[in-house]
């Protein structure tokens, strides 16, 4: 007879995604293990902001918090913005989108990656960690998935679940495949100190080579988005402070006046990867491990947050009809859920990347009229904003 495995659920990455399914699992009384290459650093609130930030939109909140995280992260260090407006640099059309329109007391909230991460770190009471530990070999057996770890460990679990970013070695592991592609394109992150206040709206405007965006902080500075070519990308990284903050006034096109100052800054590159499956034998994939979008849209750890709510109502499923956390008629389930609404928001955001990143004629008419016609049509703007804050009436339990 076949010995039970060690744990019903055996997580690869301790990331945001990965971090908040663990809490999330362990709150639905599952056993879980998470596996994670390095101890995240306890936030500090009296640092600078941190590099990786993200809009989570009042939908994905809902998971952080029906699992008492939200509260915490909303206490520490965060930014509310209660518009967002887009605008073509070639042109004079241009898209406001305000929460009053759908009722809301926000559209959203810069949060910081690493605070999230503290949070749900400082709530995994219940759950084995194994780190600093990575996986070294995956082997899945017919009644479970067996872990061996780089420091000789070996785990076993009814069900791994990969979320360890793009380059997921358990997506590897399972032979997954996936398709996707770069985009020759960089974004050029960091804080910003623009002339004028915020006034909590999240400003981009697009240009040819890329669309350059303000996401507001809580202390009156930007978190700067600005994905450009690669050529322009490493041009920008040889300037200096000054020709840096003039070259982004004037890309910016002075929306927020002068930028005085530009503290820190990385680029990092950017692509489109989209798992063919979501799961397999014994394995599921959430987070980046199945899919990574381009930014423009900030949709991609929004889209994380709605994975962990599908796959925890899908393996709670599976349990009441008695079935183990790896029965793969369940994982479909949460396949199904999530593959056609990711792929959506991906062909979205591929399709606004190239329409504005096209300098034919034509197109840039189109855009300009696209934009234009939603300005003047209140339904439309409703409609995009119901779909921006992931909002639905009916869904997995933690999105209610």
């Amino acid at each position: 007879m076949a010995s039970k495995p060690g744990y019903d659920i055996a997580i690869v990455g301790g990331g945001m995604v990965g971090a908040v399914l663990a809490v999330a699992l362990s709150r639905a009384d599952f056993s879980v293990a998470l596996i994670e290459a390095k101890q995240p650093a306890r936030f500090d609130p009296d640092s600078d902001y941190d590099l990786r930030l993200s809009a989570i939109a009042p939908g994905p909140r809902r998971v952080l918090d029906n699992l008492g995280l939200w509260e915490t992260v909303a206490d520490t260090r965060c930014c509310p913005f209660t518009g967002m407006k887009v605008w073509d640099a070639g042109g004079a059309s241009e898209l406001f989108l305000e929460n009053t329109a759908v009722g809301l007391p926000e559209l959203g909230h810069i949060v910081e990656n690493a605070l999230v991460v503290d949070r749900a770190w400082q709530a995994l009471g219940d759950v084995d960690i194994y780190c600093p530990a990575t996986l070294a070999e995956l082997e899945l057996r017919e009644d479970s998935a067996s872990l061996t770890l780089d420091d000789g460990r070996v785990a076993t679990a009814a069900l791994v679940v990969g979320a360890e970013g793009a380059n997921s070695p358990v997506r590897t592991a399972a032979g997954i495949e996936t398709t996707g592609w770069s985009y020759g394109q960089r974004c050029t992150v960091g804080a910003v100190t623009p002339e004028k206040h915020h006034r909590h709206i999240a400003w981009q405007r697009f240009t040819e080579t890329g669309p350059v965006a303000f996401l507001p902080l809580s202390d009156g500075r930007c978190s700067l988005a600005w994905h450009a070519d690669d050529a322009l990308a490493a041009e920008l990284a040889e300037l200096e402070h000054d020709a840096f903050c003039a070259r982004l006034t004037e890309a910016s096109g002075g929306m927020l006046g002068e930028i005085q100052r530009m503290d820190t800054r990385a680029a990092f590159p950017l692509k489109l990867l989209h798992a063919k499956r979501y799961c397999d034998h014994r394995v599921a994939l959430a987070g980046d491990a199945a899919h990574v979008l381009h930014p423009m849209a900030g949709q991609g750890v929004n889209l994380g947050l709605l994975d962990v709510a599908e796959l925890v109502a899908a393996l709670e499923a599976g349990r009441d009809a008695a079935c183990d956390a790896g029965e793969l008629r369940y994982l479909r389930r949460y396949q199904r859920a999530r593959m056609t609404e990711n792929l959506m928001m991906m062909g979205a955001t591929d399709a606004l990347k190239r329409v504005y990143g096209s300098r034919i004629p034509l197109l840039r008419t189109l855009r300009e009229t696209a934009i234009g016609t939603a300005s003047q049509f209140a339904p439309i703007r409703q409609l995009m904003i119901h779909h921006a804050v992931g909002l639905a009436a009916h869904g997995p339990r933690l999105l209610r």
